[in-house]
């Protein structure tokens, strides 16, 4: 059994990282250009760019942190889960945080590391977890 806290699981977390940097991105140019742009409901772009970020990020996750292959609906819906799972707890979060700060971006920017904690840990530990105990990066 491989420790948790190992080279091997931080080069996941930086390489899983990186692909959230490209779906947040994702997810604020889908927005900007259909509500900025077009003009689109703000609820109806806003879940446009979400399902587009997490789309991609099922398969760049898959792909190149946990060199997982084997691509399924179920899996992909048991990812979008997980991920809808983790938005309600960081809701929540930035919820509680709101009572006690002003400016709400800043309550939203706190929960970020531990949204982001959570993302990796349900995927590398649960989703992606036979496909991930495998992989060794050379010390």
């Amino acid at each position: 059994m491989k420790k948790i806290f190992n080279t091997d699981n931080l080069i996941m977390f930086i390489k899983f990282s990186c692909v959230g940097v490209l779906n947040t991105l994702i997810d604020y140019g889908v927005f900007f250009v259909m509500c900025d742009i077009f003009g689109i409901n703000i609820y109806i772009s806003n879940v446009c760019g979400y399902v587009l970020s997490a789309t991609n990020s099922y398969f760049m996750n898959s792909m190149f942190v946990y060199k997982d292959k084997k691509f399924g609906f179920k899996k992909y819906v048991a990812f979008l889960a997980g991920n809808v799972s983790v938005l309600l707890l960081s809701t929540a979060f930035i919820a509680v945080l709101s009572k006690n700060i002003e400016v709400k971006t800043i309550a939203k920017l706190i929960s970020a590391p531990f949204t982001i904690l959570l993302n990796f840990c349900f995927q590398r530990f649960i989703l992606f977890k036979k496909s991930a105990d495998k992989i060794t990066y050379k010390k």
